[in-house]
């Protein structure tokens, strides 16, 4: 039998199939359905030959870990059930977490953020997810919230944000920031052109890190990470996104400048801290 981890985001839910000692046996994605229980009957049934124990997702939004609801603006969801739509769907044990919770997990386990005891993870997608580890554990509020990084504020009077404020850091910072600011070309073609040495589209990428720095730069100010890691499909770009934000975090007088680094799991680290999660559902395996 095995473990499964899903991370569900706003434009594809990835699904990961785990051995007991957390080895990934296959990945694979789908595109998000628009209704929570459409997205429960999904994610059952492209586990169901698998064979799998149990399911650990990751979604975005606030968690309600008492009542097990999740709200997710970029989905349009408000205090879904999820965990029990994903019981129901399936007839297996479910556990949901914040996305940026199940990222953390898997990058703390064995990734950038392994024995760091205070670090930042920016996971740069749809919207910005990630969290924070202080003092060597991933930080959680007294209530069991887990912090919404992508929305600080960046930009006052900024662009509207669905979560209903105005100039949110994943507004400017995110995969769908850049893709808006790329004129709808896709970032993994305007990152290629960028390194080509097209100008129009280094401009376009230099806004996009100045966006991003000045969102690390405020969290900077306040936690001072060791090191502040970078996943989600942005992260893609490799040392060429790093250099970027390393000249400017300078530029920008980030003090002291942390340590930069790509997250280790990139776009898998939401499957696996799925996965993780759901060891501690207490299911004997076989």
């Amino acid at each position: 039998m095995f473990l499964s981890g899903i991370d569900i985001g706003g434009t594809s839910i990835k699904f990961g199939v785990f051995d007991e000692q957390l080895n990934l046996l296959q990945q694979w994605s789908r595109p998000t359905p628009k209704e929570p229980a459409e997205a429960a009957a999904l994610i059952a049934a492209q586990l169901e030959p698998y064979h799998v124990a149990t399911i650990g997702a990751g979604a975005p939004g606030t968690l309600n870990a008492a009542r097990e609801t999740i709200t997710a603006d970029n989905l349009a969801w408000v205090d879904v059930p999820l965990a029990a739509l994903l019981r129901r769907a399936s007839g297996l044990p479910a556990v949901v977490i914040n996305d940026g919770h199940a990222a953390m997990l898997a990058e703390m386990r064995s990734g950038a953020l392994q024995n760091v005891q205070t670090g930042i993870l920016l996971t740069l997608g749809t919207g910005i997810g990630g969290g924070i580890v202080i003092n060597g554990q991933c930080w959680r509020s007294p209530t069991g919230l887990a912090p919404e990084l992508g929305h600080i504020i960046t930009h006052s009077d900024g662009l509207p944000c669905p979560c209903g404020q105005c100039g949110c850091f994943e507004q400017y910072a995110s995969a769908t920031a850049l893709i808006r600011m790329a004129g709808g070309e896709s970032p993994a073609d305007l990152i290629a052109r960028a390194r080509s040495g097209n100008a129009a589209a280094q401009a376009v990428f230099a806004q996009y890190v100045h966006e991003l720095c000045t969102g690390i730069v405020s969290l900077n100010s306040i936690f001072a990470p060791e090191v502040v890691a970078l996943g989600g499909g942005i992260s893609e770009a490799g040392d060429f996104l790093l250099d970027a934000c390393h000249t400017t975090l300078a530029r920008l007088h980030a003090k002291p400048q942390p340590t930069l680094r790509l997250a280790a799991h990139r776009n898998s680290a939401g499957i696996i801290g799925g996965a993780i999660a759901s060891l501690k559902l207490g299911v004997t395996m076989h």
